[in-house]
């Protein structure tokens, strides 16, 4: 189970990872792009934290 959650997770934040890149370097908006990327990580990372530190 945990296999899966962190594939969704990575499947989840890889689409939210390249609408930030997208944000930043094609429609020229940094921060949008910067807030779009910190959160894909946050996503990972906080599940991460969760699946194996719990």
């Amino acid at each position: 189970m945990k296999i899966f959650s962190m594939l969704v997770a990575l499947v989840g934040s890889y689409y939210t990872f390249t609408f930030g890149r997208s944000l930043w370097v094609d429609d020229k908006n940094k921060l949008g792009g910067f807030g779009a990327v910190l959160a894909a990580f946050a996503g990972v990372a906080g599940l991460f934290l969760l699946l194996f530190y719990k």
